[in-house]
């Protein structure tokens, strides 16, 4: 024969106010994914039509593909781009930029900052060798700082219309990063980096005294 309900009259009030509490936990989690997921949608249609930002986990590793169709000259997007010092002029999670050393096509780069997505934050503090590529590719790799291992390659091509600038990062933070919300967190960061170098590099080849020195 089935067991007989139990009536609630019978429980004592502590297993009564122990059930209710793991419903509560139940909901409260069940809203925070839900929360999550529309926040997940909204970073992901944030980006400008011409922007687009990818991230994955591999393991420990959080890899990153952001492509951009940027209409500017390519002399003017690679200024902008190797324009380190003036980078916390338009990204806004970045507090200061400064080139510690250069040699040739090679800078030591030093970067602080914070990001964050809700109510999770991490630090930057990353210093990069950077190798230069003129016109064509910016490779990076963080030498010391908040990342485990953090490496970046930008790469530009001319087009009919304008110049593609396609950015590919591997990423291993030296701190923990929440498995719920980490991976929207570091992705959020580098979409805003992106869409803000895209819109700066607009922003210059439409400025007409500065457009005028690229051609």
């Amino acid at each position: 024969m089935s067991a007989e309900p139990v009536p609630i009259a019978s429980l004592s009030p502590s297993r009564v106010v122990s059930a209710a509490s793991h419903r509560g936990a139940r909901r409260s989690v069940q809203l925070l994914l839900s929360s999550l997921s529309i926040l997940w949608q909204v970073c992901a249609t944030a980006a400008d039509a011409r922007e687009s930002v990818r991230a994955w986990r591999e393991d420990d590793v959080v890899m990153v593909r952001a492509e951009a169709l940027v209409e500017a000259p390519l002399q003017t997007a690679w200024r902008v781009l190797t324009d380190y010092a003036q980078y916390p002029q338009f990204i806004p999670d970045l507090k200061s930029s400064r080139v510690l050393a250069r040699s040739g096509n090679t800078a030591i780069v030093e970067q602080k900052g914070e990001a964050g997505f809700f109510f999770y934050h991490f630090p930057l503090e990353v210093t990069f060798s950077i190798t230069e590529v003129p016109d064509t590719s910016v490779r990076s790799q963080a030498i010391s700082g908040t990342f485990k291992e953090m490496t970046g390659t930008y790469v530009l091509s001319e087009q009919a219309n304008g110049v593609r600038l396609v950015y590919d990062g591997r990423l291993v933070p030296a701190f923990r990063l929440p498995p719920l919300i980490g991976l929207a967190a570091l992705r959020a960061a580098v979409e805003r980096q992106f869409v803000a170098l895209a819109r700066e590099i607009r922003r210059v080849a439409n400025t007409p005294s500065r457009s005028n020195d690229a051609r």
